[in-house]
């Protein structure tokens, strides 16, 4: 009877994988949400005011972000990227506390301002539950002091307690010098960030180990890099090998021959930093140039082994918010439509949605309990309707991901964005503009005759002609993101426009709750053999 069970449920045994992790294949469908752990959320026990122009610790914790993820997940986000998890200085700097996490004390230890080991590995779990990935950033280029010229480690730096750990003193002076750039210091004064000697085999063996088993043991699926650049290239491919997740690293650069090499070489997927700035050139006035942005497409597309799986993003927690010099409502919705119809990976920052303004560090490190976690505001709906949009044009087509877009200019004010089959018009021309026709070719659309597409963010069906060419008009500078009906999948499924019937993505939307790498399967496969095994 036993064998005769075992033998029923080993074929479904076979499907279950190995790991839950993200991979480079499987990160490309993945929606990001970056926060900041002090800022997301803390205990209903916790009432003092959060002041960021303080720079002190607020009370945010991971037990906090696991009761708030039907939050992050509402918006269509699949994927949260946390603050560094090891224990920082402590105390009151010139600079404040360590509440952000990237002033590395001691590796080997968590910070217990966020809480417990059990708590981190809860925030896993409860994530994997809801066919959720955790992304854990990590700083392994140095540690931090209150001291600069005349630092000395002690036992309290954990792993790195001798001079031999690290390079000797000199500050960063002059970011066109590669050598100065990997071997001097960051920081300054009041809080220096003593560099580590990465060249060292006892460093280096150090960090493979430890994020080998840093993955391992809280169950991560990819991990964010921070400051790149500030280590040599070879260092990094053993690093992400040993991680064994998807890697995605901060490259802070703007020019794409000196980025490319850190993915083409070190292995490493970069934050796509040579098209932000373009991209907030673009969209940051009426009069922003457009064609920057687009030429920068074709440098990304030259300079990268691949732009599919760079990391796209409109704000973060160290550049100022979009928000915080841009007004106009129009041209924030257009700017934080790129990273989610184009090429790569798309990070929202947390409190984009709430309509955060915050300008330099650290006033882009807002609380974000002051907005009550408001799922009714428009730019949270306008997220989530952004991600069903890149959701349903991945369900419609297996090659949507990692096929590299076309960008090009439909006019002065207007661009136009080509990832079958998810079609973006984007503007600059302000809120305030008048209504602007334009048509789109079927000849970039790939649409046939009389083909209904439907708008993702307002919902509006519109038909190509007898050539396939379709007619938009741009209302009050809004960006137009387009999906044909019969892939929409559930797209405007809470709207009122019409439906053509059962489409090939409604056919993969079933298929895909079978998603191996959901978890469900395992659990339901489980309890298959549990209950068989009861019954024997």
């Amino acid at each position: 009877m036993l064998s005769s069970a075992l033998f029923t449920i080993l074929p479904l045994l076979a499907f279950i994988p190995s790991s839950l992790a993200l991979d480079d294949a499987s990160a490309r469908s993945a929606s990001v949400y970056q926060l900041v752990t002090d800022r997301f959320a803390r205990p209903s026990s916790v009432s003092s005011t959060c002041n960021v122009s303080d720079r002190k610790y607020c009370g945010g914790t991971w037990a906090s972000i696991t009761e708030k993820l039907d939050y992050i997940k509402g918006m269509g986000f699949d994927t949260i990227w946390i603050s560094p998890i090891v224990k920082n200085i402590d105390g009151t700097t010139g600079e404040g506390e360590a509440y952000h996490g990237y002033w590395t004390l001691d590796p080997d230890n968590l910070n217990s301002n966020y809480g417990s080991a059990d708590d981190l590995k809860a925030l896993s779990t409860a994530l994997h539950s809801k066919s959720m990935y955790l992304m854990v950033d990590v700083v392994v280029n140095h540690v931090a002091a209150t001291s600069s010229s005349t630092f000395q480690p002690s036992s309290s730096y954990g792993p790195f307690s001798t001079m031999e750990d690290y390079h000797s003193f000199c500050w960063i002076t002059d970011y066109s010098n590669q050598t100065q750039v990997e071997n001097c210091w960051l920081g300054d004064d009041q809080v220096a960030l003593p560099d580590l000697n990465t060249q060292s085999s006892t460093v280096s063996n150090y960090w493979n180990n430890w994020i080998k088993n840093l993955v391992s043991n809280y169950t991560l699926d990819a991990i964010r890099i921070d400051t790149v650049k500030h280590i040599e290239k070879t260092f990094w491919p053993n690093f992400v090998n040993s991680a064994g997740v998807f890697t995605q690293g901060e490259v802070l650069n703007g020019d794409p021959t000196y980025v490319g090499p850190y993915q083409n070489d070190a292995k490493v997927n970069p934050f796509n930093y040579p098209s932000y700035y373009p991209l907030t050139r673009a969209f940051n006035q009426t009069s922003g140039n457009l064609n920057e942005l687009v030429t920068m497409t074709q440098s990304v597309k030259s300079g990268f082994n691949d732009p599919t799986l760079l990391g796209s993003f409109l704000n973060n927690h160290d550049n100022p918010r979009f928000e915080s010099t841009v007004k106009d409502t129009s041209l924030i919705k257009n700017a934080h439509a790129y990273p989610f119809v184009t090429d790569g990976i798309p990070y929202g920052y947390y409190g984009s949605e709430a309509g955060f303004t915050g300008g330099n560090d650290p006033d882009n490190r807002e609380p974000l309990w002051t907005s009550n976690y408001d799922t009714s505001s428009t730019m949270y709906k306008y997220f989530a309707s952004l991600n069903a949009a890149r959701k349903a044009a991945g369900n419609a087509s297996t090659s949507f991901y990692s096929n590299q877009m076309n960008v090009s200019s439909l006019s002065s004010s207007s661009i136009l964005i080509a990832k079958q089959p998810l079609i973006s018009v984007l503007s600059n021309s302000g809120s305030s503009a008048s209504d602007s026709s334009l048509s789109i070719p079927a000849s970039t659309s790939g649409w046939s005759s009389n083909t209904k597409v439907i708008d993702a963010i307002s919902c509006e069906t519109l038909t190509t002609d007898g050539s396939g060419n379709l007619a938009v008009t741009i209302k009050q500078g809004l960006p137009r993101v387009f999906i044909a009906d019969s892939q929409k999948g559930s797209v405007c499924s809470n709207s009122s426009s019409s439906s053509s019937g059962s489409s090939s993505s409604d056919k993969k939307s079933s298929a895909m709750k079978l998603d191996l790498k959901s978890g469900y399967l395992v659990g339901a496969v489980g309890s298959i053999l549990g209950g068989m095994l009861l019954a024997l």
